[in-house]
């Protein structure tokens, strides 16, 4: 959101609360109905997750009669994390009522106007990393990172399986509180849980490292670490959903998300598999890609 916000030159709004449970969503539903009822936008661009924001911009889209664009992600439209058939039912409806649904790609547009919604297709933006000044000091030798929040579908136990008794050393970023903890009692000693960094450390963790691993089980799941790795220019390895290799193409090296698989895919790594040259021009195209795309999604917001 805060790239596409930036690229449109459009207002963001941030409502955080250090509270949690019931409390956090009385307060911060609230304060977002105080602010919509003050400024009274003609369109409210919003993202989902949030479901509860979502919900509450499509009921209050006829009081305050603005139109809502909600930028979608993939829990949005087909949820995997939370899927009982409620949440399932209101992120549907919240589709069907919204005035545009912005998705990463064609797969979800499917999903999208199977469920009477109407999307529009506009992938991340390429983000641009802060400058190098902090740097993080790594081991000598093969680095890698994998990009992890610990949740149900990241297969970092796979992940961890794969670099055992391997010549690397591997950075898992989150918060380890959030690991299964029979997993972390058999980490391999060349995994380093480097807890949750804040975002100079983190730049400067993938900015050091030699590739990247960002995996998902989730269908059509276009992940953020794919994006962070062409910033830098970085080889990557991506579970091989049709979304990652529709989009990212030759620029990755892509895995059925299983140890064998991964530690494969990290061999082929070290032996220097990965193409630079396919990389920055994978990056290249896809920032010329959102440019055009923002500029048209800019001009129906406009209209």
């Amino acid at each position: 959101m805060r790239e596409l916000c930036g690229g449109l030159g459009l207002e963001l709004v941030v409502l955080t609360t250090p509270r949690r449970g019931f409390s956090r969503y009385a307060l911060l539903t609230t304060r977002t109905m105080t602010l919509l009822f003050r400024r009274r936008p003609d369109v409210l661009l919003i993202q989902n997750p949030s479901l509860i924001l979502a919900t509450l911009a499509v009921l209050l889209r006829s009081v305050l009669g603005f139109s809502v664009v909600v930028d979608a992600h993939n829990e949005a439209v087909e949820p995997y994390i939370h899927s009982s058939p409620i949440v399932r039912r209101l992120a549907h409806w919240v589709i069907k009522r919204s005035d545009l649904t912005i998705v990463t790609n064609r797969q979800l547009a499917h999903i999208v106007e199977a469920a009477a919604g109407r999307p529009f297709v506009l992938p991340d933006r390429i983000p641009d990393p802060p400058d190098g000044r902090v740097t993080a000091p790594l081991t000598s030798g093969f680095n890698l990172v994998l990009i992890a929040t610990y949740a149900k579908d990241e297969p970092v136990a796979a992940v961890f399986e794969a670099v055992r008794d391997l010549p690397v050393q591997l950075y898992a970023t989150g918060n380890p509180d959030k690991l299964d903890q029979s997993v972390r009692a058999g980490l391999p000693s060349n995994v380093t849980l480097t807890g949750f960094l804040p975002e100079q450390e983190y730049w400067a963790l993938l900015r050091a490292a030699d590739a990247i691993i960002d995996l998902t089980t989730m269908d059509n799941c276009l992940v953020c670490g794919a994006y962070e790795a062409l910033a830098l220019g970085k080889p990557m390895v991506l579970s091989g959903n049709a979304a990652c290799e529709e989009l990212f193409g030759v620029a990755a090296l892509y895995v059925d998300n299983t140890s064998s698989s991964i530690r494969s895919a990290i061999q082929r790594l070290q032996m220097g598999e990965a193409s630079r040259e396919a990389i920055d021009e994978r990056r290249r195209a896809l920032m010329d890609q959102w440019t055009r795309s923002a500029s048209v999604l800019g001009a129906r917001l406009a209209s």
